[in-house]
């Protein structure tokens, strides 16, 4: 988590409503399925679990591409005329709950943006949401900035083959394998007959 981040959520920690309120100045963004009604909810609560779901819908509503997305009258339609309008928001709040860092609300605002921008479909957005949700940040932000088709550092690579956002080219056990090999083998050999 960045210096920024961690003021950020500190701030948010100790005054939450303002930062709330400034998320919740667009009709556009309570708009949003679920997402609107969990930042209402949000509000009345003032538990440490609840501050940082705030600080998390603060970011994800405050991103600047998605408020742009949000305020055009795309939204309006592509939104609503959209069969899985109520699964996208479930799956948006849903992964801004669970997430463990403060710039994957960022991401997932970006993707949601792409959306209602008619860049990637819905079924797409759900799977990049279970993605962002997945993935280390470092590896995601890395994988961000790459400019080809692969991944520079072969570590960052192997915990992203989990996100569906790489591919194997061939399949070879990674360090971790070879562990998981050794210890089952190990305990394996001590209780055999």
């Amino acid at each position: 988590m960045s210096a920024h981040d961690r003021n950020f959520l500190e701030a948010v920690l100790e005054g939450a409503e303002a930062a709330i309120d400034f998320a919740t100045e667009s009709e556009a963004v309570k708009s949003v399925p679920i997402i609107g009604t969990a930042i209402k909810l949000v509000k009345g609560f003032d538990d440490l679990r609840s501050k940082a779901l705030q600080a998390k819908l603060h970011k994800f509503a405050t991103e600047p591409s998605l408020v742009h997305s949000l305020e055009t009258r795309r939204f309006l339609s592509t939104v609503k005329e959209d069969e899985h309008y109520q699964k996208i928001g479930e799956t948006l709040f849903l992964t801004l709950d669970k997430v463990t860092d403060l710039q994957k609300p960022v991401v997932l605002a970006q993707v949601f943006a792409a959306y209602l921008d008619g860049v990637v479909n819905a079924k797409t957005l759900l799977l990049l949401a279970h993605a962002i949700d997945t993935a280390f940040i470092s590896d995601l932000e890395q994988f961000l900035d790459g400019r080809n088709d692969q991944v520079d550092d072969p570590e960052a690579g192997i915990r992203l083959l989990t996100t569906g956002l790489l591919q194997v080219v061939e399949f070879k056990l990674t360090p971790l394998g070879r562990n998981l090999r050794a210890a089952v083998q190990h305990a394996r050999a001590r209780h055999a007959p």
